[in-house]
């Protein structure tokens, strides 16, 4: 099978496109690193051309809070028309889609977790809002798809973000990392299971596809619990400087995740502990 990979050259696009290989498939690499730009049709349409994919895997997009937040345009033009590129040209060539989307779009949560998908979607910050307009125009595109909002991810190439790379910045300075609040909760999901769900995704028998679901372990840990297995694992013992909790920070949010294990066959196969682990190894 030919795979089209847009972000290909990303966290998650990378990993996924070895896998792929791995498994046997061809890859074709879509990535702004080789100045290929999904905000560019044309672009995008010649390549499709050339190498006629059987599905494409759509990784691209601005990915952090704080990208999107300093030039919102930016990421209108990459997560929304990017997007609407991708789901015109799988149209008019009838390829199949898996469009990786996020938690965010469950922003701000109105109802008790665990997050089912039946949850209202929507956004209320400027990543969550565009990646939530980019499953809207996949949706739409009138080809088998299949969206996966992932949860929190972390992994190697990823451990200087979030709570992991916060705790291990300053504990590599010798300074007490920082826990900004502690009860609030996150469904951290390794890499490897991330890129097991693209697989298990992109390969699904067709009575799977048209379908969005939840992507994580369905471990809910508090920001304090997270922070003292990360200290654990780094061979941290001093103390944890505690400072109130960020607005932008949920209460709670933890995955309902029995529609993926149920209809795609995914189940995480790494808790908090074993991803992390796994990341030192």
């Amino acid at each position: 099978m030919v795979i089209l990979v847009t972000g290909s050259k990303g966290f998650v696009g990378s990993a996924t496109a070895a896998y792929l290989l791995e498994q046997g498939h061809d890859v074709v690499s879509y990535d702004i690193m080789e100045k290929h730009d999904i905000r560019d049709y044309k672009q995008l349409l010649g390549v499709v051309i050339e190498t006629q994919p059987d599905r494409i895997l759509h990784l691209a997009a601005i990915a952090r809070f704080s990208e999107a937040d300093k030039d919102p345009m930016l990421a209108h033009e990459t997560n929304v028309l990017g997007t609407k590129n991708v789901a015109q040209v799988a149209k008019d060539y009838k390829i199949p889609v898996v469009y990786s989307s996020t938690g965010s779009v469950y922003m701000p949560i109105k109802q008790e977790p665990p997050i089912t998908e039946e949850f209202i979607a929507c956004g209320n910050s400027v990543y969550g809002c565009t990646k939530y307009l980019g499953e809207l125009y996949i949706k739409q595109a009138n080809v088998p798809y299949i969206i996966l909002r992932y949860a929190h991810l972390y992994g190697k190439e990823k451990r200087h973000h979030g709570l992991i790379g916060g705790f291990l910045e300053r504990i590599e300075r010798g300074l007490a990392p920082t826990l900004y609040g502690g009860k609030q909760s996150n469904d951290f999901t390794y890499i490897k299971d991330i890129v097991r769900a693209n697989y298990l995704a992109l390969t699904a028998p067709w009575d799977k596809w048209n379908e969005v679901y939840n992507i994580g372990t369905g471990e809910e840990l508090t920001a304090k619990e997270a922070g003292k297995i990360v200290c654990e694992i780094a061979g941290y013992q001093g103390e944890i400087e505690e400072k109130e909790q960020r607005t932008v920070d949920p209460g709670r949010f933890v995955y309902d995740c029995k529609k993926a294990e149920t209809k795609l066959g995914f189940k995480a196969e790494y808790d908090f502990a074993a991803g992390l682990k796994d990341m030192f190894l």
